[in-house]
């Protein structure tokens, strides 16, 4: 598509509009994530004086971009994820998203420093010890970072107030004060950003970062693990989405790989920094297929993202992936770790010869391992289409491993299809079972082995778990036991007929 338009132009307007209408054309079954909400619609566009009226009403100056995209693109329309919502004047419409678009943003240069001392200050261990580690204060800061150092001192002084808790039995009341001045002190995540849609896309509103993007998942935040600032500005994160789109790359990830094609990516990787060089080679994912260069380019393992390179390897040509990955997995212990972090890449259909290599690391025969690199073993076995249960019982058994691993090892034995001729052993198991957690996993995998002995066994268990915490135990068994006996009284009906 010609791009010979100038910025922010009419004509530039109308390039966006026609890459949206290729793409609508291209996903007509909606195939694209969240192109099933939007359906490819732009909304009508604002005047420019609506704009200003909306500035005005909520004191805030929009980025440039957005204002272009606005009032010559549409007021909302398709995006990476299910839509852009259209601004509106009414804020009753999304209550909430307009109260905090004038105050000042955390997004800038130091965004993700202060972010980790914000998590730092609410932990409560911090409060019932009456005082933070110095450890997150040590943290190196620019020399004209003063508006945080101010918030900082504030903040300690604040919290040696608050938490002198010593002689005080109130301790809950304390807390509510250090949170309520931690929200008085902090600007929050959502101060000084539009949220653009559904997604957790935000639109940063002033600073250092005025007009970017970047992306706040809820379900990550639970996890302290940060919104992640994306580099791009609003129009490179909409219009080179629809040009990756075309472009035929997977934009299920988009904003967290890199722009670019196959050559660009090579050519910026020479001169790249440790952190751009990993995200050069994690950016590979998006690309269905590569060219020679590009798969001569991931076969040479330089210590970057060892793993990632073979996976992406046995993605795009499976013959030279196995290759590489025998030889990893015949190495030493270093290279063992690579293999079975990227094994899950092996199509199943390959697996199987496979198996008996990674039944014998998983109970040590190649060194000790951790139990994340044993669990992605466990997976990988229970992928196999000759997996035998009694191959993982031992395992199963041993109480030296975790109770974690042991529990995805029953995850594992679930896919067994030979679980019938074992039955023995797990009523033996069931008697035994030292982990409620495992045992719930056990009742769940043991659904469809239809037997009297260990209906017999759950029979004489149930009042044992009856008060547990893990109540789903009991249910679990009272659904097995149910099922059993509607079934042997469907039988019995069927014979008398």
């Amino acid at each position: 598509m010609n791009k010979n338009y100038k910025y922010l132009s009419d004509e530039h307007a109308d390039y966006i509009k026609n890459l949206i209408k290729k793409v609508a054309d291209k996903d007509k079954s909606y195939e694209i994530f969240g192109a099933s909400t939007h359906k490819y619609h732009l909304n009508e566009t604002v005047s420019l004086e609506w704009v200003r009226e909306f500035e005005k009403k909520y004191q805030v100056e929009l980025p440039e971009e957005y204002v272009f995209f606005i009032t010559k693109v549409g007021n909302g329309g398709p995006d990476p994820f299910y839509g852009i919502r259209p601004l509106s004047l009414e804020e009753k419409e999304y209550k909430g998203y307009y109260e905090n678009l004038s105050k000042p943003s955390i997004y800038d240069d130091n965004y993700l420093q202060y972010y980790k001392k914000c998590v730092a200050f609410s932990e409560k261990e911090y409060l019932e010890e009456g005082s933070l580690e110095d450890e997150f204060f040590e943290d190196e800061q620019s020399d004209d970072n003063t508006f945080l150092d101010k918030k900082e001192e504030k903040f300690n002084g604040k919290l040696d107030e608050v938490c002198d808790i010593e002689n005080d039995n109130n301790i809950e009341d304390n807390e509510q004060a250090f949170y309520e001045e931690q929200n008085q002190i902090f600007p929050t995540l959502e101060d000084g950003v539009l949220h653009l849609n559904t997604h957790g896309s935000l639109l940063i509103l002033n600073g250092s970062r005025k007009g970017e993007i970047a992306y706040m998942d809820y379900c990550a935040l639970e996890l302290d693990i940060p919104p992640c600032l994306i580099n791009m500005t609003f129009l490179e994160w909409y219009q080179n989405f629809f040009e990756e789109v075309l472009a035929g790359y997977d934009t299920y990830q988009y904003g967290y790989y890199m722009l670019g094609n196959e050559n660009e990516l090579i050519e910026k990787y020479t001169n790249a920094d440790l952190e751009t060089k990993s995200n050069i080679i994690c950016t590979f994912f998006k690309f269905k297929s590569v060219h020679k260069k590009a798969l001569s380019f991931l076969c040479h393992f330089d210590g970057i993202e060892n793993v990632r390179r073979l996976r992406l390897i046995l993605n795009f040509d499976v013959k030279k992936g196995l290759e590489f990955f025998d030889y990893f997995f015949n190495g030493d212990s270093e290279q063992i770790k690579i293999a079975v972090e990227a094994c899950l890449s092996i199509p199943k259909v390959y697996r199987q010869s496979y198996y008996d290599k990674m039944l014998h690391f998983i109970y040590g025969d190649y060194g000790n391992f951790n139990d994340d690199l044993k669990r992605i073993a466990l997976l990988f076995i229970r992928d196999t289409n000759t997996l035998s249960a009694g191959d993982l019982f031992a395992f199963l058994k041993n109480k030296e491993n975790s109770e974690s691993i042991r529990k995805t090892c029953m995850y594992a034995i679930g896919a067994a299809r030979d679980k019938l001729k074992f039955v023995d052993t797990f009523v033996e198991i069931l008697n035994t079972m030292d982990s409620e957690k495992i045992l719930l996993e056990m009742t769940v995998i043991l659904r469809n082995v239809q037997s009297e002995k260990i209906a017999w066994t759950y029979k004489k268990l149930i009042p044992k778990y009856q008060n547990s915490d893990n109540f789903l135990i009991v249910k679990n068994m009272e659904y097995y036991l149910k099922r059993l006996k509607d079934k042997e009284q469907y039988a019995f009906k069927s014979f008398k007929k």
